[in-house]
């Protein structure tokens, strides 16, 4: 048996190190020792009981709006072999692959078919974070040990822990492509291009992925480490490494483009808020910045009220081993450039999202950087920079007595400034009065920062040998985990959820809408295949948002949050602007409404006609007097009958006339009558209609993206090239070894030698 062990390759340990370190880090989750659905803060349908306190998981609401029930709607298209390119529950409708959050056109969303898969979905993405991040510290220089250090700890990084929605997913490529970058910086001396495809496939995944802010900031992230590594490439390679840089790039957008297009699409329709000058308006408050490196100064995530703004705005953080780590390994030798360059993004990183010296506006050169949500944005690659100076002074350590004090002094400077900000940030939570238990366990995370420094002080200076590397690895992937672990401890130990009203709709709604006034909030229609009107999302059909504006509610804000959830507005209020504009509901083929039952309903909504219908302790639903059906005609005499919201079928016995789809007009609808195409034009701004001719009529409807079908060529091209450009390099690869070791028999080596041989070819050519 431990002759079969010693044939291991190395690395398969360290993948099932990472891939422990992850599971333990979501044991809690995977379990069911707490139930994470993001149901809790997204519903008003829910019973929990809880551990410690009833605390969020993650910070970001739109887990719960968006990332959950739309990427269920595109998984279970997916499984009926539908390709997911519209959404008929949200709003009167919108893009589904467009709208990008939903990551419909991504393998891993699968996952949210199965009941508890955004867990998995999540486990999945940490995973191939860790995996690159490990092959990458090895690139690096790093021993097997330190890499798998390094990918524990990047797939346990603070945006992963704390950000929830769809933002975390591009960060798991964000190694990947760095590690693409390497692999076609190492094959500049030779006339043959090597990994050149890793690179591409990155990039690609990024996009697929389904958050195009953060895939652009990582791309950044990952071309600017490009530039720094060129300077080590020889004047005569420079260019060669240049050229297969680029083709990189190109070969990944294309790849890319069967989701690019939808997205670039939609765009051009739609309303995306103050998306167009965040850059410009918007920054990170300094109080932040502390909770990068004591993440839980302020408590767990929105438990301290007077801290409620600053986990508003924060994306992710580092812990204060990876911190004091980083301090160290700025003053290796090897790598220096890249050291600087680490140093450099980190700093600017910070600046710009707390915009010092008005360095925001030279972030905000960069083109689409004005765009974009900097601040939150940002994090992720912050923390690779800084957890690649952590393996790069992790490494030092390990070969070097001084390098070892330099730890054991940045660990004391590393606490110095936690004690500075403990001090400073005390007066936020003056006043703020917590359970016995819950600030019990607030001390205990207060203590994890400074028991890991003493910890890792303790490893380097005191332990010996492989014992020392050991043991500070323990150290830095243990807090790393007690940190992931935290906000997940206090969540629901379970939970409850009234599905009775939703199972009500199911059965009456047929093809009509509700509206949602503080009960299943936005976008939970879409994950149980009810239609609501309401609608948060961005983007978000610009036509829709100006029809809600002029016909449904007039000034509401934010203009894309389209319900009582999430904006400034009480259900009363709601129910009153219903009433004042029943009309449009009822053209907008609104058939209920569903209302919390501890409020009355109001009697504007009663004088017009508006009755209850269905009733529990929970939820009300109340039926409007006069729906327009989802399907209607201009003539009186002509009959519609339909079981699809995308077919029907038309009797106009005395004439032609038009046929109303009451859903969301957009380019790359098209419809046929009878089999042959039939022009679709817009009604009061947001509908869609077609005329019919005399007698029986088939109509159907479909949507595609108006430029989809050459994206998907180009994109299909492209992926027949990275496939080629893999089989030709293994190819290329499995020769060389055999002339290798066919070379190493006629030479007959000693055997130390010839393992150290093996050893350095394994490693400059390893994936």
């Amino acid at each position: 048996m431990r002759g079969r062990l010693a044939h291991v390759n190395p690395t398969v340990y360290a993948i099932i190190a990472i891939a422990l370190a992850v599971m333990v880090g979501n044991a809690l989750a995977w379990t069911g020792l707490v139930n994470l659905s993001p149901m809790t803060y997204t519903t008003d349908l829910t019973t929990s009981v809880c551990h410690l306190t009833c605390g969020r998981a993650w910070i970001d609401p739109n887990v719960g709006s968006i990332t959950q029930p739309v990427g269920h709607l595109a998984a279970m298209d997916l499984l009926h072999l539908h390709v997911p390119w519209w959404n008929p529950f949200e709003g009167l409708g919108t893009p589904l692959a467009g709208e990008m959050q939903s990551t419909a056109l991504f393998p891993l969303i699968l996952w949210l078919a199965l009941p508890g898969g955004l867990v998995w979905f999540h486990i999945s993405f940490e995973l191939i974070a860790g995996i690159a991040t490990y092959f990458l510290a090895r690139r690096l220089g790093a021993s097997t040990i330190i890499a798998a250090v390094g990918g524990a700890l990047f797939a346990l990084n603070g945006t992963y822990a704390w950000v929830g929605n769809s933002v975390l997913n591009p960060v798991a490529f964000l190694p990947m492509l760095v590690l693409g970058v390497e692999m076609i910086i190492a094959s500049a001396p030779r006339r043959r291009q090597y990994g050149w495809y890793v690179a591409a496939l990155a990039l690609a995944l990024s996009l697929y992925a389904g958050f195009p802010e953060v895939a652009f900031l990582d791309a950044v992230f990952a071309g600017a480490w490009a530039v720094i590594r060129l300077l080590s490439v020889d004047r005569g390679a420079r260019l060669r490494a240049l050229r297969r840089l680029v083709y990189a790039a190109l070969a990944g957008m294309a790849l890319a483009l069967p989701i690019i297009v939808p997205f670039r699409d939609y765009l051009n329709e739609s309303y995306v808020g103050d998306h167009t000058s965040l850059g410009e308006l918007l920054h990170m408050s300094p109080r932040v910045l502390p909770m990068f490196f004591d993440p839980y100064l302020y408590g767990t995530i929105f438990s301290n009220p007077a801290a409620d703004p600053y986990w508003a705005s924060v994306g992710g953080y580092f812990g204060a081993s990876v911190t004091a780590l980083a301090l160290a390994g700025l003053f290796g030798r090897r790598h220096r450039p890249l050291r600087i360059f680490l140093l450099a993004w980190i700093v600017l990183g910070f600046a710009g999202s707390l915009d010092v010296f008005s360095l925001r506006r030279a972030w905000n050169l960069i083109p689409l950087v004005s765009d974009a949500g900097f601040w939150r944005y940002i994090p992720a690659s912050i923390e690779l920079a800084a957890i690649v100076l952590a393996v790069l002074g992790l490494t030092d350590a390990a070969q070097s007595a001084r390098a070892r004090w330099r730890v054991a002094g940045a660990a004391g400077v590393t606490a110095v400034v936690l004690v500075v900000f403990v001090v400073t940030s005390s007066s936020v939570s003056r006043g703020v009065v917590l359970s016995g238990r819950l600030r019990l366990y607030h001390a205990a995370l207060d203590a994890i920062p400074f028991v890991s420094l003493a910890l890792l002080v303790a490893a380097v200076l005191l332990l010996r040998g492989r014992w020392r590397i050991w043991f500070a690895a323990i150290v830095v992937v243990g807090e790393s985990v007690l940190l992931f672990v935290a906000p997940m401890a206090v969540a629901p130990s379970s939970l409850t959820v009234n599905l009775a009203p939703v199972r009500f709709l199911q059965a009456n709604l047929g093809q009509y809408r509700y509206m949602d006034v503080a009960v299943l909030y936005p976008n939970w229609g879409s994950e149980y295949g009810i239609s609501s009107l309401a609608a948060n999302d961005l983007p978000l059909p610009l036509t829709f948002v100006n029809y809600v504006q002029s016909s449904l509610f007039p000034g509401i804000q934010p203009p894309n949050a389209f319900s009582v959830h999430g904006t400034a507005y009480s259900q009363t209020v709601m129910e009153q602007e219903i009433a004042t504009h029943l009309r449009a509901y009822e053209d907008a083929s609104v058939k209920y409404l569903l209302t919390r039952t501890r409020t009355p309903l109001a009697p504007q909504l009663a004088a017009v006609g508006v009755k209850k219908v269905w009733s529990d302790r929970l939820a009300t639903v109340y039926a409007l007097p006069d729906p327009r059906p989802f399907f209607s005609t201009a003539s009186s005499s002509c009959t519609v009958s339909s079981t699809s919201l995308t077919e029907a079928k038309v009797n106009c016995p005395t004439g032609k006339s038009t046929l109303l789809r009451t859903e969301q007009s957009m380019k790359g609808w098209t419809a046929t009558v009878n089999g042959r195409p039939a022009a679709v034009t817009t009604v009061d701004t947001v509908y869609q209609q077609i005329e019919v001719p005399k007698g029986t009529s088939t109509v159907e409807f479909s949507f595609q993206p108006p430029h989809e079908r050459l994206a998907v060529i180009v994109g299909s091209a492209a992926l027949l090239a990275l496939i080629v450009a893999a089989l030709n390099e293994r190819v290329e690869l499995l020769s060389l070894f055999r002339w290798a070791k066919a070379k190493r028999r006629r030479t007959k080596p000693p055997m130390n030698t010839r393992g150290a041989n093996e050893k350095n070819f394994e490693k400059s050519n390893m994936w």
